[in-house]
Parts: structure tokens; sequence; C-alpha cells
């Protein structure tokens, strides 16, 4: 039997892939976090863009955060990064 094997036939994660997949869901979340907050200043007025830089979840980010933020009058405009290295977002006013 498999030593990741439970007797349910689930699956555990090796203890290194429980690790990474902490630290993995963490950055997701700070990013989103961090991508949300400006899309609030834009949204408040409190700046017409602001950018958030060195994503390593952009795709997610851009498919979970584009509707949010068009509801509230922003666009979020990526800016990738050459090797698919990761992706700088924008948030800014839809009318410029």
């Amino acid at each position: 039997m498999d030593r990741y094997r439970g007797a349910d036939n689930g699956v555990r994660r090796a203890p290194g892939a429980a690790l990474d997949t902490d630290a993995t869901e963490a950055r997701l979340r700070s990013e989103t976090d961090d991508v949300r907050a400006a899309i609030a200043l834009v949204a408040r007025g409190a700046a017409s863009r602001v950018a958030v830089s060195g994503l390593a979840f952009g795709e997610q980010l851009l498919a979970r955060l584009s509707d949010e933020a068009g509801a509230v009058g922003v666009v979020l405009v990526p800016s990738w990064w050459p090797d698919d290295a990761g992706c700088d977002i924008t948030a800014q006013r839809i009318d410029g």
C-alpha cells in the first residue's frame, strides 16, 4: 500500500507537498487582497490608477476579480512578463 494512501482510498499529500500548497494558497490570498485594495482605492477616487507588481497568479486574479472591479467602475489591465514568469496588474477607472 502506498504510504500516502489512506484506508479509505483517499490520497494524503506528502509532507513537503502540504507546505508547498499552504504557501501557494497564502500567496494567492495575499495577491488577491492586494488587487482588491487597488480596486478599492480607484473606486473611491483616491487614485486614478494603482499598479500591483510582481504577481505570480495574474490569470487567476483577472478571472476572479475582473467582474468585481467592473461593478465599481474599474478595469484591470495586465502587463505580462516574458516567459509567463508573472505579471503586473493596473487597476484604473473605466472612463480613463
